[in-house]
């Protein structure tokens, strides 16, 4: 019998070990700075303040028109129409669009001009899941402007068996 107490208490003693080795490990990792992603992202609004440059962007003047409600993230139609009459005194320099639950919320930056004709784009979006887009525009005379709008995003009907 103490034959198989003492291949038992080998057999516990590793466990041991490696799990004080674990802990250890553990403390010494925990110094170390944390990656980019397990803070998570930058709420909305620090987006917003760096591409406008810390102002603060005007909530008129921008049509957002994105559907409410859609079944596959991976193609969301989107339009975005900026007041303006776009010309060399007057016009919208470029239309930022932002995802803020997409893993790269930053999803695109469109640059316009007086001859573009109209501040007016129209362009597929990728959406992770269900979220909050925003459009950012930027005016050639230094203001900025915005449009937000919740998006729904539900799984597909062939996924679900109907």
């Amino acid at each position: 019998m103490s034959s198989s107490i003492s291949l038992r208490s080998r057999a516990i003693e590793p466990n041991r070990r490696a799990v004080l080795a674990g802990a250890a490990a553990g403390l010494a990792l925990a110094g170390l700075p944390a990656p980019a992603f397990a803070a998570g992202t930058p709420e909305l609004s620090e987006f917003v303040a760096r591409i406008t440059e810390g102002a603060v962007p005007l909530r008129e003047g921008v049509t957002l028109a994105i559907p409410p409600l859609v079944e596959n993230g991976n193609s969301v139609d989107v339009r975005v129409a900026v007041e303006s009459p776009m010309t060399e005194q007057n016009h919208v320099r470029w239309i930022h669009l932002i995802a803020d639950k997409n893993p790269f919320p930053d999803m695109a930056r469109l640059h316009l001009g007086p001859r573009a004709g109209r501040a007016e784009i129209s362009t597929t979006l990728r959406l992770a899941q269900s979220q909050r887009v925003t459009a950012v525009a930027a005016l050639s005379d230094g203001r900025f402007a915005m449009a937000e709008a919740d998006v729904v995003v539900t799984l597909s009907a062939c996924i679900d068996g109907g």
